[in-house]
Order: structure tokens, then sequence, then C-alpha cells
């Protein structure tokens, strides 16, 4: 008597079944029509198990199909690291200190995922300077209907479709952000996916404030794209395209001496104006001219 297949044994076998591309849209197609025919059928007891049916295998072909979709199509940061040739920074990436988010929002028509941050000295090829700390974060661009993004309909490069700033509560967004950080980014696509790596001065010493990650359309930003609100918190203009994460970074790495160094060497303003402070400055201009 053969003997029953363990549940690995059987997921392994699984994962060998070469699925065809049209794979999936062919299996939503006959869900539709064996719906459109549940529907002609006169028993509703028949009617309400095979929906049940059909639900559970629409389940299951979402289901794989983002399984397949998260594991052949979005690499992890660890991954991204290792396209762009920096073994160092993908070491980082799979160590204990990187902080994996895996947030995604909704921008037009683009599922932007921030897949992670990793801060340190001498963790990257980019930086000759291995005593600068410097925090490096992992952003992912996608069309949310599923088209794969190519280097026809979509603009990669740095002047290209988004920007991608950390800003700082508390802080003009003007002054702290990738521009003023000395950063950089490199970017790329694959397998349909946009892909950028961004680096900056290590952000973590302003992690006694709200840190977050801007990704829109734009270029440097300023009070045009954000707004700022009594207690400091920044928030993106409704007519902005693009979204804003916020990054989960430990308080206890906060540096206020090193921000105050920041502000000292650049020369930065580190005064946050809200739109009636904004609006009161604007009248002022106005009455003197």
């Amino acid at each position: 008597m053969r003997e029953p297949v363990s549940r690995e044994e059987y997921r392994r076998a699984f994962d060998t079944i070469p699925f065809s591309d049209d794979f999936e849209t062919r299996t939503q197609a006959m869900l539709r029509c064996r719906l459109q025919n549940l529907e002609k059928e006169e028993s509703q007891m028949t009617v309400r198990k095979s929906r049940k049916w059909i639900l559970a295998a629409a389940v299951a072909v979402a289901l794989l199909a983002l399984s397949v979709s998260a594991a052949v199509l979005w690499l992890t940061p660890a991954q991204v690291a290792e396209e762009i040739q920096d073994p160092l920074l993908a070491q980082a990436f799979a160590g204990e200190d990187a902080i994996l988010v895996n947030e995604s929002a909704q921008v037009d028509m683009y599922t932007v995922t921030l897949g992670g941050l990793v801060s340190g000295a001498g963790i990257s090829d980019w930086c000759s300077d291995v005593e600068e700390s410097r925090t490096y974060a992992v952003v992912s661009v996608a069309r949310t209907d599923g088209m794969p993004l190519t280097k026809d309909n979509y603009d990669v490069t740095s002047n290209g479709m988004f920007t991608i700033t950390p800003l700082v509560a508390g802080y003009p967004p003007q002054s702290v952000n990738i521009f003023s950080l000395d950063g950089n980014r490199v970017s790329f696509l694959q397998d349909g996916r946009a892909y950028y790596v961004m680096d900056t001065k290590d952000i973590q010493i302003f992690a006694d404030h709200t840190v977050y990650m801007a990704v829109y359309q734009g270029f440097v930003p300023s009070y045009k794209q954000f707004s700022a609100a009594e207690d400091g918190t920044l928030t993106m203009r409704d007519d902005v395209v693009g979204c804003m994460f916020t990054l989960p970074l430990d308080p206890a790495l906060a540096d206020p001496e090193a921000v105050q160094n920041f502000f000292e060497q650049t020369g930065m303003n580190q005064t946050l104006l809200t739109d009636a402070e904004l609006a009161v400055l604007e009248q002022e201009s106005l009455e003197e001219t």
C-alpha cells in the first residue's frame, strides 16, 4: 500500500507545475462562464453550493497569482542590492539591523511599495567614507492593473516618474530631504516592475520626530507639495500625486546634537510654518509691495 503524500511533498510537487502565462486569465474566464451558467439553473440549493465552490476557486486563483507575483516578480531589498552589484548592502539588508516594511500604497495607476531600510557605516560600496553612517531604502513601483512597466511606458531615471525622499515632522520639507541630506538613488526595471534604492545621511538622527518616506510626482519638496499642522505633522497636499510612509525608527537612536550640526552646516531653516502662517507672510509681502 502506497504511503500517503505529506503536505510538504504535495506543496513541492505543486510548485513544479509549469503554469502558462495566461493561466490566471483563462481560469478567471472559466469561472465567469461557470457563474453565468449557474444563473440559469432552477435549483437554488445547487446554485448555492456551486457558488461556494466558485468562490473558493476564485480565492485560490487570487492567492496563487499573489504567490507567483511575490515569489517571481517582487525582489526583496537584499535581492535589489544584489541586482545593483552591492554585496555589502545586500548583506546589510539580510541582517538583523534591517527594517523590513513591505507596506504599499495606491498612487494613481501605480502601487508603490516601501520594501525596507537599513542604516549604518561601511555597509555599502556606494559610500567610500566608511566612517559615515547612511540610510538606504528600497522602494518599488508596479502598475496596479498588472501591466508590465517597460522603458517605453515608464521613466525610471532620476528625473523620471517619482521623487523619493525622507521628510521629518517639525522641520520644513525644503530643509530636510534627499537633496539636503546629500542623497543619491539608483533605479532599474525588472520583470515589469521599477526598483529604486535611495541613500542619504543617516536619518536615524531624527528618530525622536516622526520621519516619513515620501514618493511623489514633482521635484524638490516644499510647502507647494506638503502642508504642516501645528503639531509639526506633515501631510501631502490633495493635488499632489504620491504617498507617504511613516518609518518605524527607534527613538532611542535619535541624535539631537547631530541634528543641530546638520542645520548649522547646511544653513537650512528650522522653522516650520503652517498654512495659516504662510498666508500671513504672503499677505504681509503683498502689503509691502
